[in-house]
């Protein structure tokens, strides 16, 4: 093309190419100047609707005026039809150029990103979003003058036609999480995109640099920017907030990042002392307490992508926590807050059963429930950093409906068994504990307690000492902060009747209800640290029962205040390490329970949520010895070893997860949860001899107790087994002990279907498509919730909204086999038989079985497709 005139344009050389197209010098012989030619790959123009909306966005970008906005001068068209923009041609080199020989001072950066964020104000004033903000888009001129290139271009490297390539517009490595994501796209990640460059230009390092694409989105979705902690400290909280992986947390627009910046560079043009050590404020400040907090997270060392998933997939909700296996396997495990302690020859093994409610008024029940959850907590709390005592989860012993002495010695391994009463007349209380040997069921002593001022926190804290000196153990008032301190009678009565309505918080009514009396109990008492961390947890249960963000943030601003008031307070980090891990930010949720763990290193909530987090980010060694630590932390309690066995599940060594689950069933051999697990493991592991013994193990699951989960399992078991009819009764009874899982729905659909049940597999199709929406919003980060919805909407012909949801699963695990296996079915419904093979032969190349597609029934016709090359499976 060099030599060639184009319209009225000399091309005399080639500046550059990339994914948007190839850039030329040209002379303009109208107007004797020099210009850059763009011309845009072909493909921009196939749909005239894609050509419609790209000349829409570059007539927009052509109007703004501004000295740090590279000027477009026009737009033409090639004698072919391909287009290609006039625009100004600057001396000088591009800012990509400028960091490959290295970082740039603090007052180049800072005075680059600063003109940077002056052109993004102008253009944000006319709601114009540049969407592809990098370094290759910066020209510094000769006189140094930054200019902002390629404006409304990126958008157009993204069209809905392109079904075949599933793009986002945009560069990979300066993307937003949103961006991402295929969310909407606005101001904001032009800021994320700027925050990104200026850490490039300050510490020469890209924050979110990683081995490979895959690894670098999941850092970019999931981790805390590297290198940042290099960067001046005057230019942390402006970075940080930069940087914040949502959206409403970043400045809205380039105006008010342009502020900040000046606002630094106006203050370091008047001081002599050395820039990094200035302490310029900014006009919008991180709270000192936040920023110390970001800075450890910043210190995080990086962490490789997370693994790709085998073919069973773990999805935690609720006190259960569901593994949801290939096209449904269910097992199930306690997520309880654990407080255990290394057993020993003394060791106490307390379990703490249901309160009486003498003379049963029903506005007393939640109380007393409520006591036994938070007098299982306090004694929790007791000999922190000894070895000789540990407390079974409230959570546990209700899910057990254990109730008696005898029950809970032999289904969880307690010796010590504190039972209770609680009776009150008007402000009169009468409080009952006994301490009773489960072993003998002989009663090792008892104290009723009284209060006729109503101060239910009082009357615990003694009840607890005094069950602690039947123990032989110490207390000193650090050891009774499960109050949260000194609080008052009306505020610690409505704590109580709120843990008593969470107990069952999945019942209509109960979370509002327990919200509304921890309301009532932090507006009674502003200092009740506690009540606002328990209030945070309440919040977040709400934003599992309804995914609405609004309750996360509620619940992470409850957290931070009982934070304020009591940075003691283990119970507050748990609740942000869940909400973290929630929103899929492994990362964070990390720090939030090592903090929690720091300050009671026997917290077995935050030791279990931190062996998660660290699986979830692939940092496998580390979870691996966290669940061992934690399965060390209670030898004769069965979940240990469960967690410890799923956890060898979810890593396919399968050998392992039996030893440990076999461990587990010695501890507790009527425990029908563990057999289920026991079974699904068996299942899991793909050998089909080992099916017989799933099935053993399913049935004596049921005998002992029948449950959702080993339904699940079962049904799916006997889809694998082309037991249709059979398939279909388990799990059409799974469903009606729990409706809310759309993969178990999605085995119902997948038996109706085989059974030719035609409206009812419809049926099962528009539930199971419901839920999965739901799910999505729940989890955002999850690969295989997007990739299911993605193959949901393609089973309807909705290639638009399918699409963005398998682009995103395919991004966030690239080498997941379901996921492949997701995308491949989805592009069969969609009728691309091409894109259909190619991802279907990826899944068995990744590790999924031909068997699970055999049972397939909507993929029969791909599978005898001569061009099907399972290659050796």
């Amino acid at each position: 093309m060099i030599g060639q005139t184009i319209a009225h344009y000399k091309v005399t050389e080639k500046l550059g190419s990339g994914g948007m197209g190839v850039v030329y010098k040209a002379l303009d012989l109208k107007l004797e100047r020099t210009v850059a030619l763009k011309f845009l790959p072909p493909d921009v123009a196939v749909d005239p609707r894609d050509r419609e909306r790209f000349l829409r966005e570059a007539r927009s970008a052509s109007a703004l005026d501004h000295p740090n906005i590279g000027v477009i001068h026009g737009l033409e068209e090639t004698e072919d039809g391909r287009l290609f923009i006039v625009m100004g041609y600057y001396e000088g080199e591009t800012l990509q150029q400028t960091l490959r020989r290295g970082g740039l001072s603090m007052r180049e950066a800072l005075k680059i990103a600063v003109q940077v964020a002056s052109g993004l104000a102008a253009a944000h004033a006319r709601k114009i979003v540049h969407r592809d903000i990098k370094p290759s888009n910066i020209i510094i001129t000769t006189n140094g003058l930054a200019k902002i290139v390629d404006f409304g271009l990126a958008r157009a490297a993204a069209t809905p036609s392109m079904t075949q390539s599933v793009l986002i517009a945009g560069t990979p490595a300066y993307m937003s999480p949103e961006q991402t994501m295929g969310g909407v796209v606005d101001e904001r990640s032009d800021v994320w995109a700027l925050g990104v460059v200026m850490i490039e230009m300050l510490t020469g390092f890209h924050p979110f640099n990683r081995e490979n694409t895959s690894a670098m989105t999941f850092a970019i979705l999931n981790q805390p920017p590297a290198a940042l902690d290099a960067a001046p400290p005057v230019l942390q909280p402006l970075l940080y907030r930069a940087l914040s992986k949502t959206p409403e947390h970043r400045y809205p627009s380039g105006a008010e990042m342009l502020a900040d910046l000046e606002s630094i560079q106006a203050q370091l043009s008047g001081t002599t002392e050395s820039p990094e050590a200035s302490g310029a404020t900014l006009t919008s400040k991180v709270p000192a307490r936040d920023l110390k907090r970001f800075v450890e997270h910043a210190s995080t060392p990086q962490w490789p992508s997370a693994p790709p998933p085998k073919s069973s997939w773990p999805v935690f909700t609720g006190i259960a926590v569901a593994a949801l296996l290939a096209i449904g396997l269910v097992l199930f495990v306690a997520r309880d807050r654990l407080s255990a302690a290394f057993a020993s020859a003394n060791a106490k093994h307390i379990a703490v059963l249901p309160f009486d409610n003498i003379g049963g008024d029903p506005a007393n029940a939640p109380v007393a429930e409520g006591l036994m959850e938070s007098m299982t907590s306090q004694l929790s709390n007791l000999d922190v950093g000894k070895q000789s005592l540990w407390v079974v989860p409230a959570s546990v012993v209700r899910s057990r409906k254990i109730t008696d002495p005898s029950l809970a010695a032999k289904e969880l391994g307690a010796n010590l068994i504190v039972k209770g009463s609680i009776q009150r007349t008007g402000s009169d209380i009468h409080l009952t504990v006994d301490l009773i040997d489960a072993t003998t069921l002989r009663q090792i002593g008892s104290s009723a307690l009284e209060d006729r001022t109503g101060d239910l926190g009082a009357l615990q804290d003694e009840a607890v000492a005094r069950l602690a000196r039947l123990m032989n153990l110490k207390v000193t008032a650090e050891m009774l902060r499960a109050t949260g301190g000194k609080v008052t009678p009306a505020a610690y009565e409505s704590y109580l009747k709120a843990l008593g309505y969470l107990q069952r918080y999945d019942k209509p009514g109960n979370l509002d209800l327990a919200i509304s009396a921890l309301d009532d109990s932090v507006h009674t008492d502003t200092r009740f640290s506690l009540g606002f961390a328990q209030l945070g947890e309440a919040y977040r249960l709400k934003y599992k029962l309804d995914p609405n963000p609004r309750w996360l943030e509620e619940a992470s601003g409850d957290c931070q205040k009982a934070i304020q008031l009591d940075d003691r307070l283990p119970e507050a980090y748990d609740t942000l390490g869940h909400i973290h891990e929630d929103s899929g930010k492994h990362d964070l949720a990390a720090q939030e329970y090592q903090l929690a763990l720091r300050i009671n290193p026997r917290d077995g909530s935050a030791l279990e949520g931190l062996a998660h987090s660290y699986e979830n980010a692939g940092r496998k060694a580390d979870a691996e010895q966290t669940f061992q630590k934690a399965a060390a932390l209670r030898p004769d309690y069965w979940d240990g070893y469960n967690e410890l066995g799923l956890f060898y599940d979810r890593q396919n060594r399968y050998a392992e997860a039996i030893v440990a689950l076999d461990r587990a069933t010695q501890l507790t051999p009527d425990n029908a949860q563990l057999y289920s697990n026991l079974g699904a493991v068996y299942l899991d592991s793909g050998n089909a001899q080992d099916r017989l013994k799933a099935e053993t193990a399913f049935q004596k699951s049921i005998a002992l107790g029948p449950t959702y989960s080993v339904y699940a399992n079962l049904g799916y078991l006997y889809l694998q087994e082309r037991r249709f009819a059979e398939s279909a009764a388990m799990t059409e009874k799974a469903l009606q002990i729990n409706d809310k899982d759309y993969v178990v729905w999605g085995n119902l659909r997948l038996a109706y279907t085989w059974l030719k049940q035609d409206d009812k597999a419809v049926s099962a199709r528009e539930r199971e498509l419901a839920l999965a929406v739901q799910a999505a919003k729940m989890q955002p980060l999850d690969a295989r919730v997007q990739g299911e919805l993605g193959l949901m909407y393609a089973k309807k012909k909705l290639s638009d909204s399918a699409l963005p949801h398998l682009q995103s699963a395919l991004a966030l695990a690239p080498d997941n086999p379901d996921v492949l296996s997701d995308v491949g079915e989805a592009y069969e419904d969609l009728g691309d038989r091409k894109m259909a093979l190619h991802y279907i032969e990826l899944s068995l190349q990744k590790g999924y079985a031909l068997d699970a597609l055999k049972n397939n029934p909507e993929l029969q016709e791909l599978l005898v497709d001569p061009n099907f090359h399972p290659r050796g499976k």
